[in-house]
């Protein structure tokens, strides 16, 4: 049986894509993690189960191989980097409401679960996604743009799944987060298809939002109760928020487009991928 349904998913590669990705959102809404080493750990499975629905589309073609190094992948995606640490730095003064951490072992916890939310995301969102729909439709035109548009529309949609959608100012949150992050997605897609090197994109993808979250390093913030829409009178100015991050996201996918986007060997990933 357990072979039927292996052999099923490597025909049918759109198939394991949607899989995974269900499979993964599940886990997540379902499994109560109240502290960052329980997320931290379920990251780590989650990771592993991308890297079996990985190797079911792509074999270990996109788990072994990269076109450049991980150093390159960093030079060139640093940028998000540089823009996420003071916004990191300024949450820490809105967390100060909360609890000090009495051991510093917390702040490993923080960062590794972090790592690997990073990877774990860019295995499921940009590698499934993208090589599902490279490998289904490698030679049709509109290939790339399906890719970019599936892979970017579902990442930023998967941060408002089960959101409270109260009020109009909420939705609009909902809307600036799933085009704040999908912009992000669209970026980190480029870095991958010029690459192909996933873990690279997931360091970059992990410390990004590890920057931005790092006053979960000094203060004890409660992780299930973080919300990337909020109610009341916090939805106004969170909207705002959202609106200018997308702005600069847009900015730094320009750079990003400018630096490697010409130099993507379309043809390459047709026939290799």
């Amino acid at each position: 049986m357990l072979k039927r349904y292996i052999l099923f998913l490597k025909k049918h590669p759109l198939v394991t894509a949607t899989v995974a990705i269900v499979y993964a959102m599940v886990c997540i809404k379902t499994i109560h993690t109240s502290t960052h080493l329980e997320a931290f750990i379920l990251r780590t499975l989650l990771c592993g189960a991308m890297t079996f629905f990985l190797y079911q589309i792509s074999g270990d073609k996109t788990l072994a191989a990269s076109y450049n190094s991980t150093w390159y992948v960093i030079k060139v995606g640093m940028g998000y980097w540089i823009f996420a640490l003071p916004l990191g730095v300024m949450g820490l003064f809105n967390a100060i409401e909360y609890p000090a951490w009495d051991s510093p072992i917390n702040a490993l916890w923080v960062f590794l679960m972090f790592v690997f939310v990073g990877l774990f995301e860019e295995m499921a969102f940009r590698a499934v996604i993208n090589d599902a729909i490279i490998y289904r439709f490698r030679d049709k035109k509109y290939v790339f743009v399906l890719s970019a548009l599936v892979s970017s529309l579902a990442f930023g949609a998967a941060h408002i799944v089960g959101a409270e959608l109260a009020d109009i100012w909420a939705i609009v949150q909902a809307v600036g987060k799933t085009l704040q992050a999908g912009i992000f997605g669209l970026a980190v897609l480029f870095l991958y298809w010029k690459t192909r090197n996933i873990w690279a994109c997931g360091i970059i993808h992990g410390i990004y939002d590890f920057l931005l979250s790092i006053r979960d390093c000094f203060f004890n913030v409660p992780i299930d109760k973080m919300s990337y829409v909020l109610s009341g009178e916090g939805g106004k100015t969170a909207a705002i928020v959202y609106a200018v991050i997308t702005l600069i996201e847009l900015f730094l996918f320009w750079i990003i487009y400018r630096k490697i986007g010409k130099k993507i060997d379309y043809q390459k990933i047709r026939e290799e991928w």
